[in-house]
């Protein structure tokens, strides 16, 4: 089973959401304009992109939120109509995605860069309390305990109660050897042994 590609090459299977099927990949939102994407339409070759501008074939993505070709013009949405692009315009976008610095973005893409960070930690996040949470059901806590207590052997006891109670066998062991000890002794001074 193949996964359908919506324009600009952009999987519908994890870049768009079934909740809201309206809402256009984040890479490419400017190809669509208002209520255009069709995610039904994703790996048809009509999913709304860049209509009268290139088609979807014309959908270009990028971080701050795709465009459209047609021809030598470029293209993107805003709202219900399509507004040209600029050769400065163009400048600025591949400037601000391209690693360099624009005016203190510090070369994120503006604020798609940051987004992007953003959801990557939060999808790693996610992952890893996953995969805590696995461990924890199957009975293997991966947290170390911040109690204060070392944990000793595989049932849980602590390092602590293991020695409090190694000791309270030793001192009852020496109680009695002492008791039965000095019972002889007194059997004996008594001339009963």
């Amino acid at each position: 089973m193949t996964n359908p590609k919506c324009s600009g090459n952009q999987d519908r299977n994890t870049e768009t959401s079934e909740t809201h099927p309206n809402r256009p990949p984040s890479k490419t939102r400017n190809c669509y304009r208002t209520n255009d994407f069709d995610r039904s339409g994703c790996g048809t070759g009509s999913d709304g992109a860049c209509i009268g501008k290139g088609m979807a074939a014309g959908c270009i993505p990028d971080n701050n939120g795709g465009h459209c070709k047609d021809g030598d013009k470029y293209y993107e949405a805003t709202g219900s109509t399509f507004v040209e692009l600029s050769t400065s315009d163009l400048l600025d976008r591949y400037r601000s995605t391209g690693g360099q610095s624009n005016g203190g973005n510090g070369g994120n893409g503006g604020n798609g860069g940051s987004r992007q960070v953003r959801r990557a930690l939060n999808d790693q996040e996610r992952r890893f309390t996953n995969r805590i949470r696995e461990l924890q059901i199957m009975g293997k806590d991966p947290l170390v305990k911040k109690d204060g207590k070392d944990t000793y052997g595989e049932g849980g006891e602590t390092l602590h109660g293991f020695v409090g109670s190694m000791l309270f066998n030793i001192g009852l062991g020496s109680a009695v050897i002492i008791f039965l000890i000095s019972i002889s002794i007194i059997l004996i001074q008594n001339k009963i042994i």
